[in-house]
């Protein structure tokens, strides 16, 4: 019994809390860019890379500097899709919290850097409000809850780690009163090309 005490950490770790986690991962033909999908109970969670030139591109269009947009693309940003792919009569709904996510990177745990973290770094010299709102309406929110038959949403988030950075990331949500937690292994912030 004790010993099988001692793998249950194991076991969570790489299966997530409520069996075995279906993680694929796929890289686009044209691009090489790299996505990670996690499909668990109601939970589907897609992670696609975006180059930084993306990303620099992408805020430099919206009035973004180009020291800002260039601290915010380089800064391992993911394209995430979220989904609830629950349907019939027993359909419950979720609740991811970003707040709650860690990376396992270099034998450290260290969290998402949210967009209201972004947003507290910059004067209102540095960035008007309709460049804030375009970046809020862009990012992934730091909260949502997703109701049953094709709840969706998508934004980018940034994971705040160095291009090429080779980390775990822990996904926590919660259903109903019950949370549920995986791991996306091996995942790869995408490089600076």
């Amino acid at each position: 019994m004790t010993y099988w005490r001692q793998l249950l950490p194991v076991f969570l770790f790489f299966y997530g809390q409520n069996g075995i986690a279906d993680v694929s991962k796929n890289a686009d033909p044209d691009t090489g860019l790299i996505n990670w999908t996690l499909n668990q109970g109601a939970l589907e969670v897609q992670f696609i890379q975006r180059l930084p030139d993306q990303t620099r591109g992408f805020f430099s269009a919206r009035g973004f500097s180009s020291q800002i947009s260039n601290d915010i693309a380089i800064s391992c940003v993911f394209q995430i899709i979220a989904k609830n792919t629950q349907t019939g009569d027993q359909a419950k709904s979720f609740t991811i919290k970003l707040k709650e996510w860690e990376l396992h990177y270099k034998d450290k745990m260290q969290q998402v850097k949210l967009k209201q973290q972004w947003d507290a770094e910059w004067s209102d010299q540095q960035v008007n409000q309709a460049s804030r709102i375009a970046f809020r309406w862009a990012t992934f929110p730091s909260e949502q809850t997703f109701e049953p038959i094709g709840d969706n949403n998508w934004g980018m988030t940034s994971l705040n780690l160095p291009p090429e950075s080779i980390f775990d990331l822990h996904i926590i949500w919660h259903e109903g009163n019950h949370t549920q937690q995986s791991w996306i292994k091996n995942m790869i912030c995408p490089e600076d090309r």
